[in-house]
């Protein structure tokens, strides 16, 4: 339970950076009127992809505090954050075949929004913690 707790929270850094350089990449190129690149589209799957594992290794977290019978309240909670949080990013494909500057204002909206999701998620956790 430890290693993946320990891999969760490694993997968040990945998260971070990630969502930051699409929210940049996505904004950037939103707010300078471009039509969406081949970067753009794989900055978008690899957002989603590491946002997927994850949601992934927070599941397999909390399959292993039921089983070893750790209260569930906070992490549930967190869990539906992050739930919430994931489907929205995978809102971006909506947009992947778009070649106008909408799919940019439209990703880059989604982006900002799984972050504050989050950010609110990872904040109901520590919170807990502390």
């Amino acid at each position: 339970m430890e290693f993946v707790l320990m891999l969760h929270s490694l993997w968040r850094w990945v998260v971070v950076v990630v969502a930051l350089v699409a929210l940049v990449k996505f904004g950037w190129g939103w707010l300078r009127k471009k039509s969406p690149d081949t970067l753009d589209g794989r900055l978008r799957l690899g957002f989603v992809s590491v946002l997927d594992v994850q949601a992934l290794l927070g599941v397999v977290l909390l399959v292993l505090y039921a089983i070893n019978n750790v209260p569930l309240r906070v992490a549930l909670e967190h869990a539906v954050i992050m739930v919430v949080a994931v489907v929205l990013a995978h809102l971006t494909s909506r947009w992947g075949k778009r070649d106008d500057n909408t799919a940019l204002r439209n990703n880059s909206l989604i982006v900002l929004a799984v972050i504050v999701l989050i950010v609110v998620g990872v904040a109901r956790v520590m919170g807990e913690a502390a």
